[in-house]
């Protein structure tokens, strides 16, 4: 029965099915106009289309009174059988609503819906028999894709013979049946149908066969064995547990014909495209092969592809790629071709058609093939942190996962996230069910990773895996990698890999290497140690700390020209141009490694690279802060110039050290390291290198508030720069002079030498002394409560500070800015630049900043009434002033908060800030 509609079906004798049975037609025309209705079911047909189909060209004159009396009779009958409604009157015609077999097998392709002629006991005309033609030929199409898939049935020759007769000259139907005669061993009855077939055709039309049925013809005369083709069932097992992939299939979701899976050597992409190849078997009806390259030549692979769909190894022509093609034109095959190297191994298994699909897997991204064929590339990364824990408790079980989830953490860290390295870990957990995860992770910790990362009687270990892709680098990407894998940061440069020696590109083809964005590649973790282990190193680390060296030359020449105490060789061959925007923006790409790269030349034994490449950087660390790890540069450097016995790089890199130290606030040990510089440039006779050290000694005696002391090296570092001819150094003096005046709270005598140290670093062209200048000029000037020359000065230092690209400095002028909004009663205004302020701090890591921003910043929420987030900025100021301590402004942080308090009318809590800010102010006062 049909649907809730009822169904009209008129493949065979037309009739109607309802809900409450059959329905009944009386004669040929109530029949013929169910029919004509069904053929456009649920779209209204015109009377006259009606009567033209009803009655041909010559309808009487009572047709439309006679359509319309067929009509009612035809609604009573429906109605009868429980589809009342379903036909309907529409202007100017009728509309039948009810579901069709036609449409259905049109859908579907279903035989079975068939029940004899179409449209039978009817009488019909004009356009009505046309469709009763187009339903004949869409039933004899169905017939030949079914019987094309049948042809080993034993009685394929049989029904194809019985359709043979009615249609003798339909070429498709005639090649059937000859393919299944040869299959049955009828061969001469299989020669025959053809010549029947000639005959006829050129008895009836003139014409021959076509060249595909005479290709036929000629391949069962040569009795040839690809028409004995195999549907082949190849694909491996799907591997247990997969997990994850689920963006990289739905990109697969419209098939495309050529698909190359890509990434790092076991990051599972065999796994990935046998699992995908599982999933869409189904639309490859005529066979799926797998084949494994790495064992196979392209004239071996393309041999066994042919064995593959049946061709016996007697049978295979000279020109087997000609054959291959053949075999798989007009099927729907699919082709697994794993572990290939290169793209000419794959273009001879290339199939000829779209239909079929040809998927690789490669360590090599296999770029050549696309530029012959259409690829569509997948490109398979880690997993990610919980698609490792799903794989992981797929294979051991959630409740052994859950119950050590730290130690699953750190295991998942040690695989790298790496499929492979994870399905190892968890089969030697798996052998071994009471074993702890963390035991596990301890061994991981205590050995080699790569020797852990086996399984005993499987040789797929991450080694192996490593080594197979090794294999086929060529010798100069191999010393590249061999190189790289000293590189101690998490990602480097082009310019240092081509600095290095040619084979990037072989590297990241093969996926030893990836890249990492913005210019940059990166090894991982476990691909690093195996490329430690891969062969000679030779003097690869003295050329990477060459190139390094090469650098932070070029760039300290751009910062910082004055510092000149190391000289090397000029070169054209740079990542940057000679402005300080650029080379700032290199060296922050290369921030994070400057620290693992001194201490691997440090490791090394490598001295005069070690103190010379902290020494480079120390204009780069001046502009953008991250002091913490600049402490340990100079100290691995102090200690190296100490070895060379270089008395001139010690001191130098002693007074780096000291103002590091200074800047993390461990201002009594910087004022002990800066007097050990002193007393050796003393001993050298090194003037300017005596100035500068008075000059950072008086820093830190004004930090300690020790102004007296201050005021006294600053004054000696005037006279010493005077008579080493230092004018600009004479200036830095003078500016820092103005400096611990304003510190001081004496404004008045700040103006004069900051006027003066202006003018000089303007005649000099030194806009980054210039902005800390100014920003001292504010300060004095906000002290004199001259406000709008304050604005002024710390608007120029913020905008030369940015243009300039020095953060720290650009931290310290939006202070400004907002400390003095903040007293020009615009706290709104103040917050905003504070904010951006606090902003820069956290970004340089500067814990001294950051304390005081958020101090002001609590100042302008109780200027602004937001008395809890003024609250929550001086907590969190006392907090980072634990870690950058600073007696006297954790007093005035103290003393805000005790003003704070106070308004909350939580006197108890204010009376204690009172008596701490008072503590620290004394404690100040006597030190």
């Amino acid at each position: 029965m049909g649907g809730p509609r009822g169904e009209v079906r008129i493949l065979g004798p037309v009739e109607v099915c309802g809900p409450h049975g059959r329905a009944a037609l009386s004669g040929a025309r109530q029949r013929s106009v169910v029919a004509a209705l069904a053929l456009r079911a649920g779209t209204p047909v015109p009377v006259d289309r009606l009567v033209d189909v009803l009655w041909g060209d010559d309808p009487p004159r009572t047709a439309v009174r006679s359509l319309h009396s067929y009509v009612a009779r035809v609604r009573q009958a429906l109605a009868d059988c429980g589809m009342p409604g379903a036909l309907m009157t529409k202007p100017g015609g009728y509309q039948l609503d009810a579901s069709v077999d036609a449409e259905r097998f049109e859908r579907t392709k279903d035989l079975s819906l068939w029940r004899g002629e179409p449209l039978a006991g009817t009488e019909l005309f004009g356009w009505g028999r046309a469709e009763i033609d187009r339903l004949r030929e869409q039933r004899i199409a169905a017939l030949e894709v079914h019987w094309a898939d049948r042809l080993n049935r034993q009685n394929a020759a049989e029904e194809l013979e019985r359709l043979v007769v009615s249609h003798p000259t339909r070429e498709r139907l005639v090649g059937l049946l000859m393919r299944a005669l040869h299959l049955g061993g009828r061969h001469a009855d299989a020669l025959e149908e053809f010549h029947k077939l000639r005959s006829r055709l050129a008895e009836e039309f003139g014409a021959d066969p076509g060249p595909e049925l005479i290709a036929l013809h000629t391949a069962i005369l040569r009795r040839d064995p690809a028409l004995h083709g195999t549907r082949p069932a190849q694909l491996p097992a799907r591997a247990g547990h997969f997990t994850g992939r689920a963006a990289e299939f739905a990109a697969l979701a419209e098939l495309p014909p050529i698909v190359v899976v890509s990434g790092v050597a076991g990051v599972g992409k065999t796994t990935f495209a046998v699992e995908w190849a599982h999933r869409v078997a189904d639309r490859f009806p005529d066979g799926q092969v797998f084949l494994d390259l790495q064992r196979l030549t392209p004239a071996q692979a393309l041999t066994e592809m042919l064995h593959s769909l049946g061709v016996p190894a007697d049978r295979i022509p000279v020109d087997p790629a000609t054959l291959y093609r053949t075999l798989l034109h007009g099927k729907r095959v699919l082709i697994l071709l794993d572990d290939v190297r290169r793209a000419q191994d794959v273009l001879p298994l290339v199939p000829g058609d779209q239909g079929n699909l040809l998927l690789i897997t490669s360590r090599d991204t296999l770029s050549a093939l696309g530029t012959r064929h259409a690829v569509h590339t997948v490109r398979l990364g880690l997993l990610s942190e919980q698609e490792a824990h799903a794989l992981l408790a797929g294979i051991l079980g959630a409740p052994r996962v859950c119950a050590e989830s730290g130690a699953t953490s750190n295991l998942v860290v040690h695989c790298g996230r790496l499929p492979l390295a994870l399905r190892i870990a968890a089969a030697r957990l798996a052998v071994r069910p009471g074993r702890r995860i963390a035991d596990l992770v301890r061994e991981l910790t205590r050995n080699d990773p790569l020797d852990v990362l086996a399984v005993d009687g499987d040789d797929r270990t991450v080694r192996t895996v490593f080594a197979s892709a090794h294999r086929t680098l060529s010798p100069q990407a191999a010393r590249l990698f061999r190189v790289l894998g000293e590189h101690p940061g998490a990602s480097f440069s082009a310019d240092l890999a081509d600095a290095l020696g040619p084979g990037l590109d072989e590297l990241v083809a093969s996926h030893l290497i990836s890249e990492a964005g913005n210019g940059r590649y990166a090894l991982h973790d476990l691909i690093r140690l195996f490329a430690r282990q891969s062969g000679d190193l030779s003097d690869g680390v003295e050329r990477l700390l060459d190139r390094y060296l090469t650098i932070a030359h070029a760039a300290n020449n751009v910062l910082n020209p004055r510092h000149d105490l190391v000289t090397r060789p000029h070169c054209d061959d740079l990542p940057f141009a000679a402005n300080r925007v650029e080379v700032l923006a290199h060296l922050d790409a290369e921030r994070d490694n400057v620290l693992h790269v001194i201490r691997l030349a440090a490791r090394s034994g490598l001295q005069r690279e070690t103190w010379q490449l902290a020494y480079l950087l120390t204009s780069y660390f001046e502009a953008r802060g991250n002091w913490a790890a600049r402490v340990e540069q100079c100290e691995h450097a102090v200690r190296a110039a100490r070895a060379l016995g270089d008395q001139r790089a010690e001191a130098e890199m002693l007074r780096g050290l000291g103002i590091a130290l200074q800047m993390t606030s461990r201002i009594a040990e910087a004022m002990v390291v800066q007097r050990q510089a002193l007393v050796l440039v003393r001993e050298a006779g090194d003037l300017r290198g005596e100035a500068r050290l008075y000059n950072n000694i008086g820093n830190a005696h004004s930090e300690l508030r020790e102004f007296d002391l201050a005021l006294e090296s600053y004054r000696a570092a005037t006279r010493v720069h005077r008579a080493a001819g230092d004018e600009v150094g004479v200036a830095l003096a003078r500016r820092n002079l103005g400096y611990t005046y304003v510190r001081m709270g004496r404004p008045d005598l700040a103006v004069e030498p900051l006027f003066a140290a202006l003018e000089t670093f303007r005649a000099e062209a030194n806009p980054r002394l210039e902005a800390a200048t100014l920003m001292s000029l504010g300060n004095a000037f906000h002290q004199l409560a001259d406000l709008a020359p304050a604005l002024r000065y710390f608007g120029d230092a913020l905008r030369i500070s940015r243009e300039v690209t020095d953060h720290r400095f650009e931290a310290d002028a939006l202070i400004g800015l907002g400390v003095t909004q903040l007293a020009l009663g615009d706290p709104a205004v103040a917050r905003e630049c504070l904010a951006g302020a606090l902003a820069v701090c956290r970004a340089l890591g500067d814990r001294h900043r950051e304390a005081s921003t958020l101090h002001h910043l609590g100042e302008a929420e109780r200027a602004l009434g937001d008395l809890g987030a003024a609250r929550d900025h001086l907590a969190a100021a006392l907090a980072a002033r634990a870690q950058a301590p600073d007696l006297f402004a954790q007093a005035q942080v103290h003393r805000t908060f005790a003003d704070l308090e106070g308004r909350y009318g939580r006197w108890t809590e204010a009376a204690r800030h009172w008596a701490q800010a008072v503590a620290l102010f004394t404690s100040c006062r006597r030190s």
